[in-house]
């Protein structure tokens, strides 16, 4: 009677994936939101990766005065002293290659929380800068004009040599001198300020372009990020606490190993000598690695 049963159950699920097939039914598929569909068929398509990672790294340097050949020393630098930190704790030089390797994104994590300050107080003034555009479009129905009307203000009062060109200047230059494309501009010009309220709003400006109606929807995006000012601050010193938890947990797992190394040589010898010691310290660097990753992730300003 099981066996029957087992049949008849195998043969309904054999029928039933038949009939998905034949129908092009999908059951585990998610449906879309189509308003997201035709917002991104009408804003086309994003930003490369690569293409992303040249603006982020360009952002940095703008932000901390760094140049790329001194982000190399630096790099260079941090490999030289992860893998004398690796020989110092860990007395194997493959070790304390796979340690150099690990402080390769060290210069990187250097130059966000340097950028930090930076692009908090560029960020201040982001919101005016949107509330002028957005009016400034709302008037004469021109996304080009709008902006130029606000670089030129922007700029009307400052001596030529004491300029510094800001995104918006580089994007207005771009459509004008490189390409004409507004949407891809306006997606560049998104990728070059991290924060999620502006992500919004650019989004909004590339539908506006394509339908000046919707002009009026950027008005609540402004309202929401000045809602979201009030929770920054709190979020600053919650993020200084968790930078101070997570450094001192990892100093405190590897701390483990020098103090091992004089007070049990054995265990040393064993933690750093065999197969199994040393993918253990593999997995302990790895994951210091990761999750500092995660921290920079969770750390990163509420706006953003």
């Amino acid at each position: 009677m099981n066996t029957i049963q087992i049949s008849l159950a195998f043969i309904f699920l054999l029928v039933t994936l038949t009939l998905f097939l034949l129908l092009k039914i999908n059951p585990f598929a998610v449906e879309k939101n189509p308003l997201k569909q035709r917002r991104f068929y009408i804003a086309g398509g994003k930003l490369k990766i690569t293409e992303r990672i040249v603006i982020r790294f360009t952002t940095l340097f703008r932000q901390t005065g760094y140049t790329f050949k001194k982000f190399i020393i630096t790099v260079a630098a941090a490999v030289a002293g992860g893998f004398l930190a690796g020989i110092l704790l860990f007395n194997n030089a493959g070790l304390a290659l796979i340690a150099a390797v690990c402080f390769i994104p060290a210069p990187y994590f250097y130059l966000n929380i340097k950028s930090a300050k930076t692009a908090r107080e560029e960020i201040e003034g982001l919101e005016n800068t949107m509330s002028v555009i957005t009016n400034a479009y709302a008037a004469c129905d021109d996304l080009i004009k709008a902006f130029e009307s606000y670089v030129q203000e922007r700029n009307r009062y400052i001596p030529v040599h004491l300029r510094r060109p800001t995104a918006f200047d580089e994007f207005i230059s771009e459509i004008k001198l490189i390409n004409p494309n507004i949407e891809h501009g306006l997606y560049r010009l998104s990728a070059k300020i991290k924060n999620r309220y502006f992500a919004e709003w650019v989004k909004m400006l590339i539908l506006c372009h394509h339908d000046r109606r919707l002009k009026f929807a950027l008005f609540p995006v402004i309202k929401s990020m000045n809602d979201a000012k009030t929770m920054q601050v709190e979020h600053d010193s919650m993020m200084v606490r968790v930078w101070r938890d997570y450094l001192m947990t990892v100093a405190m797992m590897f701390s483990v190993i020098p103090l091992m190394r004089f007070s049990n040589a054995e265990w040393f010898v064993l933690l750093t000598g065999t197969f199994i010691g040393k993918s253990l310290i593999v997995v302990m660097l790895i994951t210091a690695l990761a999750t500092s990753f995660y921290v920079l992730k969770i750390t990163k300003p509420v706006n953003r």
